[in-house]
């Protein structure tokens, strides 16, 4: 995706990696030891190179060449027990064996770079067939439902001493296809990185009933990575299902 391929050699320092989601994942298992899990959508694998001392298997899939790289490159030769991929979402069935996974990831608002509902009842379906029996899939996204309802048009501007990143809303009334605009300030080089993307912008009560249609039995809708219960002002829709 070209998006992330012109951000690719920055990702790093507009996203470092937050150790909430980490320790969010760690929680949701009593015992991790044995467990293994797929991150859907890894980025540069800073999440997947957290995950792996304390997990039995760490696998990592991304599509974008840039990112992947970046990836492989920072976990080295030092993690036997993780490994990269370049598959997108909608190839789990056919990259890997059913019950493969404990647990699997899609944080980042990845899930919203499908282009459609179908699409997405697609990968959830897809995730419930590689996970185990009692598996789970935890996500995290932005809470739609907040940006429609307060016609929200921008993110807060993500800024430090290396980068500013702005990202924009456009058209926030449509309530499904949402154009986001990000505009990256190089600071040492005053380079200026501009992308606009279309996101399908699911909301709540929508992709609760995908989940339900792809077989999960039992979710959790949280607020935050701390499990504060879902409210209509949070900020992100982090999601808990699990397979009977």
């Amino acid at each position: 995706m070209a998006f992330y391929k012109s951000i690719s050699d920055h990702y790093d320092n507009i996203f470092p990696l937050n150790p909430m989601p980490v320790e969010f994942v760690r929680k949701s298992f009593l015992n991790i030891s044995g467990l293994e899990v797929l991150d859907v959508g890894c980025g540069t694998g800073s999440m997947c190179m957290a995950l792996a001392p304390h997990f039995k298997k760490v696998t990592g899939i991304e599509p974008d060449d840039a990112m992947l790289k970046l990836a492989v490159e920072k976990a080295g030769p030092d993690h036997g027990n993780l490994s990269f991929h370049p598959f997108g979402m909608l190839d789990l069935e056919k990259q890997f064996h059913p019950h493969s996974f404990d647990a699997i990831l899609c944080f980042g608002n990845t899930l919203v770079h499908l282009g459609s509902a179908e699409e997405i009842l697609d990968f959830l379906a897809q995730a419930k067939k590689v996970l185990k029996p009692g598996g789970k899939l935890l996500m995290q996204i932005i809470n739609y439902d907040r940006i429609f309802r307060e016609n929200i048009k921008a993110l807060p501007t993500i800024e430090n001493e290396s980068i500013k990143f702005v990202r924009n809303y456009h058209d926030p009334s449509n309530e499904k296809l949402l154009d986001f605009e990000t505009i990256l300030t190089v600071k040492s080089s005053g380079e200026e990185i501009r992308n606009v993307i279309q996101l399908f912008a699911v909301q709540k009560d929508a992709l609760e009933t995908m989940l339900f249609d792809a077989g999960f039995s039992k979710l959790h809708f949280y607020g935050n990575f701390k499990r504060d219960p879902f409210q209509a002002d949070s900020i992100p829709l982090i999601i808990e299902a699990t397979i009977s």
